[in-house]
């Protein structure tokens, strides 16, 4: 299965919750965030940690014409696997005599060494093909999709079950949020019910810190051990500091990973308050609508800005417009350095 998201939209929480269910079911799990050496540390987490311990008694030698018996007690590590492949199918074959099986999940898969994940998916293909107990979920930003389902080595992956995560309906925001409050012996209902719900906009990541935040300030100011109802003024603050947050750890990281022609087209964007027109983006950037064209179609894929239809695009990403009018000169200082 592949899983592909923005950022802040759950990939790390979904495969949190495949290993919880795998290992449930008896299942071993194996967690991968992809980086350099991520195979060999795959293979090396299949090894078995205990060596044997051997006595031997070889031969006398001389060199030089000086004698000497070479005896001794020597430590041996298990060999290991020549391949990932090799690894995995002696693995399989202990957990499958118990009727077990094995997953093994990769997490921010866009950023993975191409060998990397040549080794993965030739592993992969071959052991499916011998309908071996073993599952497998890699999970990352929209880019890994056009950067490994269209490299002729690893055509496999791309039979992979796809999973687009997205936004969450607020009706569901809001019943997750007044039971989870309800859980700690505060109460959340009512308009700081309705300024949470609204704030998180039904993206996972704002769910989390608008929650987290507007808990956290009304602890400070009431005696937990009684039970209380937040105030406006508390959920007000809430959100706050969860959309400061928000700034910190996706729009910023968000931003630094496109390239500049990118960055320019979004502060193009945020020149308007709701959906804009290509023309208007392609005449404010200064290029002509094919050339703009090109960076609309990238910032699609990496669900950074998503259509509208009739010649209008709008940000996915929430309070990403703010935030580019918030930091536009310090933008445009690095995007023209």
């Amino acid at each position: 299965m592949r899983v592909t998201g923005a950022r802040g939209v759950g990939k790390t929480v979904m495969l949190t919750e495949f290993r919880r269910i795998a290992e449930q079911r008896g299942w071993q799990t194996l967690s991968e965030t992809a980086s350099s050496g991520m195979t060999q540390r795959l293979i090396d987490s299949m090894q078995p940690q205990k060596g044997n311990f051997s006595l031997s008694f070889e031969p006398s030698v001389s060199v030089m014409n000086i004698g000497g018996s070479l005896g001794g007690l020597h430590y041996e590590r298990s060999r290991m696997p020549l391949t990932l492949r090799q690894a995995m199918s002696t693995r399989l074959d202990e957990l499958e005599r118990h009727g077990n099986g094995l997953l093994i999940t990769i997490d921010e898969a866009q950023a993975a060494d191409r060998d990397d994940m040549v080794s993965i998916a030739t592993a992969i293909q071959h052991l499916t093909s011998e309908n071996r107990n073993l599952a497998f979920v890699f999970a990352g930003l929209p880019s890994m999709t056009s950067r490994w389902l269209n490299d002729d080595v690893m055509t496999f992956l791309r039979r992979a079950q796809p999973e687009r995560l997205g936004d969450v309906p607020l009706s569901e925001v809001s019943q997750a949020l007044t039971s989870t409050f309800r859980e700690t012996g505060v109460e959340l209902d009512g308009e700081p019910l309705q300024i949470a719900t609204e704030a998180t906009a039904g993206y996972p990541f704002m769910i989390q810190l608008v929650g987290y935040h507007i808990w956290r300030i009304a602890i400070r100011n009431h005696n937990v051990d009684e039970s209380f109802t937040v105030s406006v003024n508390e959920a007000e603050a809430g959100v706050r500091d969860a959309l400061s947050r928000l700034g910190d750890t996706v729009h910023g990281p968000e931003l630094d990973g496109l390239s500049p022609i990118d960055r320019t087209y979004l502060l193009a964007m945020a020149q308007d308050d709701g959906p804009s027109s290509t023309s208007t983006i392609a005449e404010r950037m200064g290029k002509d609508v094919k050339y703009a064209g090109i960076y609309r179609m990238r910032l699609i894929e990496a669900q950074v800005i998503e259509d509208r239809g009739y010649g209008k695009v709008d940000f996915a990403i929430p309070y990403l417009r703010e935030y580019l009018r918030e930091h536009a000169a310090y933008i445009r200082m690095t995007t023209e350095s």
